[in-house]
């Protein structure tokens, strides 16, 4: 548990979560920090997702990749994900109503060259 505290305050010391507007152009940076541990399995893992966004008519267009910054048994991880070529995922979500979101996603992988799965999702709340 000692590790989970130690990894957490790591986390929000070196990567606060955050967003920015980048000028005027309706970009966004987004980068998210998170730690996370497993009870039962004893494990302590801390992720670094940044994201790049654009917001056209409507519609909030997506891209980001996950970064492995730091796991228990491998200790500081940060280094080995600029060895191999990122996953990057695309992502689009528009508010057709104000219970309805319309989301497509899909991921590329670089290093394999491939794309998945195309999603595309309905949300309604009510």
């Amino acid at each position: 548990m000692r590790t989970f505290v130690l990894a957490m305050v790591a986390a929000m010391a070196t990567a606060p979560a955050m967003a920015a507007d980048l000028g005027t152009t309706g970009l966004t940076l987004n980068t998210e920090a998170e730690a996370q541990y497993k009870v039962d399995a004893e494990t302590t893992t801390i992720k670094l997702t940044p994201e790049l966004g654009y917001a056209l008519m409507g519609v909030d267009l997506t891209a980001a990749t996950t970064l492995n910054v730091y796991d228990n048994a491998g200790g500081f991880t940060l280094n080995d994900e600029f060895n191999h070529m990122p996953t990057i995922d695309f992502g689009a979500s528009y508010m057709a109503t104000d219970a309805l979101e319309l989301e497509l996603g899909t991921s590329y992988d670089l290093e394999a060259k491939e794309r998945s799965e195309i999603t595309l999702t309905a949300t309604f709340a009510f």
